[in-house]
C-alpha cells in the first residue's frame, strides 16, 4: 500500500479511524466477536476492547510499515533497558530512593504502633491493608465502577454489564479487581477531561489577556488593580455559586478551572512582560523594527522564561481546582472518590486516591515542562550544576583579601 506522505494526513486520518473502527466492530457482532448489538444497545466486553485495538494499530502498520517496526524496536528496547535505567538513577541519586524508603518505612511502622480508635478502618492503614484488606483500601474501590446507566453516542449506546460486576447492585460479594481497575480508570478520565478542557481554556485566555494587555498602557493601567482585586477572591467559595448558576456538570468545572487558572496567569504574565530587560526593546527598535513587531519578536519571547514558572504552578493550581470541585458536589470524579472516603472515615482509601493524583500531577508537570522547553528553546542552555562549596569557598577567600587589605 502507499505511504501517506504527509504528517498531518496521517495523523487526522489515525484519529478518525480510532472511531470509525469502533463503529465497524459495533456492526460486525456476531461475525468477527461475541458482543452484541441489539436494538442500538451495544453490550460490550473484553473481546471488542481487544479486537478494537488491533483494528487501531493496523492503521499505522497499514500506512508506514517500516515506522511502525522501528517505533517497536525503540519500544522494545526501552523496556529492556529499565532495569540499568533504574540502577543508574540509584547510583546518580542514592538520597531520593533513600528518603522515599526511610518514609515508606516511618509510615509502616506508625502503623503498627497507632491506637486502632473507634472507627471502621484504621487512622494509619499499614500497606498490607491498602492493598490486600478485602473491606478497605485498594479493594473496596470496586464499588465505585457504577457505569450502570451506559453512555449514549450517535446511534448507538454502550452497556458495561459484562466488563465488571456492578458490587452497588449484585452487593459487597461481587468485587473483583477488574472492576477495581475499571473504577480507577474511570474515574481518572472524567478527571482528566475537565482538567483538560478547564486548564486549556485558562492557559490560553490567560496567555491572550495578559499579553494584550501591556500592550495598551491604558488598559493596562486600568485592569491591574481589578485583576489583582479577582486574584485575591478565595477560588473555593466561588464553587458553590458556580453549581448553582451552571450545575454540577462538565461546563460548570471547567468554567470554575478556567477562571481560576486565568485570573492567576494574567497577572503572572502582565509581570513578566514588565520585567523584560530595556536593551532587549531599545536594540530592537534602533535596528528600525516597529513597535507592534518588537512587541510580538522580542518582548513576547523574552517574557517566557520567566512566565515557565507561572505556566507550571498554573498546572498545579489546576489539580487542586479540579479535585476541590469534584469534592464538593460531584458523582464522579477522583475528587468523588475522595469525598467519599472522608464520609466513610476510610483512610486507606484516601491515601490511595492522593497517590494517583500526585502521580497524575507529575506527569502534567513533565509533560508542561517539555512543552515550555520548546518554546523558551532558543535560550542558551545551562550546563552542570552549581557546586555550592566552591561558591562558598570563593565567597570566604574574597572576604579574606579584603580584611588584609583593610588591615
Amino acid at each position: 500500500m502507499r505511504r501517506v506522505q504527509s504528517p498531518t494526513v496521517f495523523w487526522i486520518g489515525w484519529l478518525v479511524w480510532f472511531f470509525a473502527s469502533a463503529y465497524v466492530l459495533t456492526f460486525s457482532s456476531g461475525l468477527v466477536g461475541r458482543w452484541r448489538f441489539e436494538e442500538g444497545l451495544l453490550y460490550l466486553n473484553w473481546s471488542f476492547f481487544v479486537g478494537w485495538a488491533l483494528l487501531f494499530w493496523a492503521y499505522p502498520f497499514a500506512l508506514r510499515l517500516a515506522d511502525a517496526f522501528r517505533i517497536l524496536k525503540a519500544v522494545g528496547r526501552i523496556i529492556l533497558s529499565l532495569p540499568r535505567r533504574l540502577k543508574d538513577a540509584v547510583k546518580n541519586n542514592p538520597t531520593f530512593f533513600i528518603t522515599w524508603l526511610v518514609l515508606l518505612t516511618g509510615w509502616q511502622l506508625v502503623s503498627l504502633v497507632a491506637p486502632e480508635g473507634t472507627l471502621e478502618h484504621p487512622l494509619v492503614p499499614g500497606f498490607e491493608y491498602v492493598l490486600f484488606n478485602l473491606d478497605g483500601g485498594l479493594y473496596r474501590l470496586s464499588g465505585n465502577w457504577d457505569l450502570v446507566g451506559g453512555v449514549n453516542l450517535p446511534g448507538v449506546s454502550l452497556r458495561f454489564g459484562e466488563l465488571a460486576p456492578f458490587p452497588s447492585l449484585e452487593g459487597a460479594e461481587t468485587r473483583t479487581w477488574t472492576a477495581v481497575w475499571l473504577a480507577l480508570g474511570f474515574h481518572s478520565f472524567m478527571t482528566l477531561s475537565r482538567l483538560v478542557v478547564g486548564l486549556s481554556l485558562g492557559l490560553v485566555a490567560g496567555l491572550i489577556t495578559g499579553l494584550a494587555i501591556p500592550y495598551w498602557s491604558a488598559l493596562r493601567q486600568i485592569s491591574w488593580a481589578p485583576f489583582n482585586f479577582l486574584r485575591m477572591i478565595p477560588l473555593l467559595a466561588a464553587i458553590p455559586w458556580m453549581q448553582f448558576a451552571l450545575g454540577a456538570g462538565l461546563r460548570a468545572t471547567t468554567i470554575f478551572i478556567g477562571f481560576g487558572v486565568w485570573v492567576t496567569l494574567v497577572v503572572a504574565t502582565m509581570n513578566s512582560v514588565s520585567n523584560v530587560p530595556d536593551r532587549f526593546i531599545e536594540s530592537a527598535r534602533t535596528l528600525g523594527a516597529s513597535r507592534l513587531y518588537t512587541y510580538l519578536r522580542v518582548i513576547v519571547p523574552g517574557a517566557m522564561p520567566e512566565l515557565r514558572t507561572a505556566l507550571l504552578l498554573s498546572g498545579g493550581l489546576g489539580w487542586s481546582l479540579t479535585i476541590a470541585g469534584e469534592f464538593l458536589g460531584f458523582s464522579t470524579g477522583l475528587g468523588f472518590m475522595a469525598a467519599a472516603a472522608v464520609q466513610e472515615t476510610n483512610t486507606a482509601r484516601l491515601m490511595i486516591v492522593a497517590i494517583v493524583v500526585a502521580f497524575y500531577s507529575l506527569l502534567t508537570f513533565y509533560l508542561l515542562n517539555k512543552m515550555f522547553n520548546r518554546m523558551v528553546s532558543w535560550m542558551p542552555q545551562r550546563t552542570g550544576t552549581t557546586d555550592i562549596s566552591k561558591v562558598a569557598g570563593a565567597a570566604g577567600a574574597a572576604s579574606a583579601v579584603r580584611v588584609q587589605t583593610q588591615e
